[in-house]
């Protein structure tokens, strides 16, 4: 559930991570606290079963107890929950390209070399720092890790996203809110390239 900000009280998921989300993902698998490294979300591809029919993003209706302070005050008064719908995705696979982007090393210590090591290391192992999620937090992955070869690029998606969340905010680590949307963004032959319309 990748949440477009324009379907408000009942979202509906992007077909795709943005790349906030896309860059929340791996920082689920390792991270530097500190932010003098960081893994920069360059490429993300949906992928198929090989062999399977492609060319399709499938969505489903979702219903979860929203139990936060967005409740009507009758709800927050007396502890209720209430219902969110939701439209979401369904069945998806996404292999995520990114670079490691930082501060240069000093002093003999190398922070993008060492948060590349502990993220492959971490990748080859079935390790993370928290477990990987697809928006929401009940949405985990089952998966994550080596590409596997019984997956491929699903060539034959293509779409256009009249808009979509470009970026959340101002810096890669710390940040503040700076929310800016692209217009028109495609995804062309299962790619969406987010240097197309992400600052560098």
């Amino acid at each position: 559930m990748f949440a477009r900000p324009d379907t408000g009280a009942a979202p509906t998921s992007y077909p795709l991570p943005t790349w906030s989300a896309a860059k929340g993902i791996l920082e689920s698998i390792a991270f530097l606290g500190r932010g003098e490294a960081w893994l920069h979300p360059i490429r993300i591809e949906v992928c198929r079963r090989k062999g399977a029919s492609g060319g399709a993003i499938r969505y489903q209706r979702y219903a979860t107890n929203y139990g936060g302070p967005l409740r009507k005050t009758l709800n927050v008064n007396s502890g209720t929950g209430m219902q969110i719908f939701a439209t979401v995705l369904a069945d998806v696979c996404y292999r995520i390209h990114a670079e490691v982007r930082g501060t240069p090393p000093s002093g003999g210590f190398n922070p993008r070399h060492h948060l590349q090591d502990l993220f492959l290391r971490r990748l080859k192992q079935g390790r993370c720092h928290k477990t990987p999620a697809l928006g929401w937090a009940e949405f985990t992955c089952d998966y994550w890790g080596p590409e596997r070869p019984e997956w491929e690029v699903d060539a034959d998606l293509n779409l256009e996203i009249p808009s979509m969340l470009a970026e959340m905010w101002d810096r890669p680590h710390q940040g503040g809110y700076a929310s800016r949307f692209a217009q028109e963004v495609r995804v062309e032959g299962g790619q969406l390239l987010f240097c197309a319309f992400r600052r560098p």
